[in-house]
């Protein structure tokens, strides 16, 4: 069973650390859309492994998911200067990630199987259960999974990374995780 992760809480004195996170978010949006050399070096050093990570996971060849990262992190570059700031820079990154990773499969039109994507070394018996039950959603409920509970994000970013409602993405979150309990253990039943 997936479990959700438990919301961080301001308590006392430390409610006002959100405003100043989004002040200092704020001044380093500023700082890249400026064109910031170091600002620069501090996104790349942060997120290109998070990237990478991510695309690992939906693309599962080391060499594709480092293209399409690169790919991501170019698309990134050139669409800051003109982000807004109305959502957070963290569903702003994978609103484009995610879009990348549906280009590279609309452009592949290939279907590969399961443990042909499995490039990490030998998988635990768990590990290709939960592939497989994985393969067995929709992509965008699959994306969905894995930007909550791989990636971390909110349901609101997961909305806006999707381009749904706030009540559509929990509801669709909601059914996936039953889908995937189903899936997971029909597969670790065969």
């Amino acid at each position: 069973m997936i479990r959700r992760p438990k919301p961080a809480r301001p308590q006392g004195s430390d409610a006002a650390v959100p405003e100043q996170k989004s002040e200092e978010d704020a001044d380093f949006l500023r700082r890249l859309q400026e064109g910031d050399e170091a600002a620069w070096r501090q996104f790349l050093d942060e997120w290109n492994p998070r990237l990478y990570s991510y695309m690992k996971y939906n693309v599962r060849d080391a060499s594709e998911a480092e293209d399409i990262a690169g790919e991501t992190l170019l698309a990134v570059v050139q669409a800051i200067r003109t982000f807004d700031g109305k959502v957070t820079l963290a569903t702003f990154i994978y609103s484009i990630a995610y879009r990348k990773v549906a280009d590279y499969w609309r452009r592949l039109r290939v279907t590969q199987e399961l443990t042909e994507w499995i490039t990490t070394g030998e998988p635990d018996h768990t590990r290709l259960e939960v592939f497989e039950a994985l393969a067995e959603l929709p992509e965008q409920s699959q994306q969905a999974l894995l930007l909550r509970y791989y990636v971390g994000l909110s349901v609101a970013e997961i909305a806006e990374v999707l381009g749904r409602s706030y009540k559509a993405t929990e509801s669709l979150l909601s059914r996936v995780r039953r889908q995937f309990e189903v899936a997971f253990m029909n597969s670790a039943e065969a």
